[in-house]
């Protein structure tokens, strides 16, 4: 698998890796300008979207629907320990914005003391509400911090509840984005028909181009422009 992908990305155009990208966002410092720009330069390159707080949409959402950009957001980010309701609440307010998918933080207090119920439960409340708006869903999974039965029993759960894609980390309790993290949680993914997102630390061509090989279908990044500029480098290296 690890050279077959390594060998397709590498032959891939700048559009094709652009596809891969989350532009994303979530710096709690940021202005209003640096959102807008971020849309500007999702833009600009063809990113698969961009990821960014739910409180910033109202004023994205029709900067973003002009210019035909995507967006996602995040729901209990970044602890999960917010109450279902309130993360219930958050789904909803991101849904009436047109995000077409949504990054959730779950209750690892639940998932730490093996209450696989709450999970599930938790889960599929947020699922169903993504769903009934046509968003899909992506499981944080914060696989560095979890041993691999806490990692599979949280992918499995993910899946029954409808999540579509499974994510290494936040980024801010872990980075998740290196080629060891995001193959030990394809293992787990690709069993079940789920899809890997690889986020925390990716902020280069390689390190997009090895999450790949590993298996991951998108990548989140605050540097997605900085890694198209990267790739261009390194094609103008290859050709020349």
């Amino acid at each position: 698998m690890f050279a077959e992908r390594l060998s397709r990305i590498l032959s891939f155009d700048v559009g094709s890796v652009a596809s891969l990208i989350e532009s994303t966002l979530l710096d709690p410092f940021s202005g209003t300008s640096r959102f807008e720009d971020l849309v500007v330069e999702a833009s600009r390159w063809g990113f698969r979207c961009v990821v960014v707080p739910v409180s910033v949409l109202s004023f994205i959402r029709k900067p973003a629907l002009d210019r035909g950009v995507r967006v996602c957001s995040v729901i209990g980010f970044p602890s999960g320990f917010q109450p279902l309701r309130s993360k219930v609440l958050e789904v909803e307010e991101a849904c009436g914005y047109d995000v077409f998918e949504v990054d959730v933080v779950p209750n690892f207090n639940f998932v730490k003391s093996g209450l696989w119920d709450g999970v599930f439960k938790e889960l599929s409340a947020l699922v169903d509400v993504a769903r009934s708006h046509g968003v899909g869903v992506k499981v944080i999974v914060e696989a560095p911090l979890l041993g691999d039965g806490e990692l599979e029993a949280l992918v499995e759960w993910a899946s029954k509840a409808g999540a579509s894609f499974v994510k290494t980390s936040t980024g801010v309790y872990s980075k998740g984005g290196d080629p060891s993290t995001v193959y030990r949680l394809y293992r787990f993914a690709s069993r079940r028909g789920l899809r890997v997102k690889a986020a925390g630390g990716v902020r280069s061509f390689l390190d997009l181009a090895l999450a790949y090989a590993f298996g991951a279908d998108s990548v989140g990044s605050s540097s997605a422009s900085r890694i198209l500029e990267d790739y261009l480098r390194f094609k103008e290296v290859r050709v020349g």
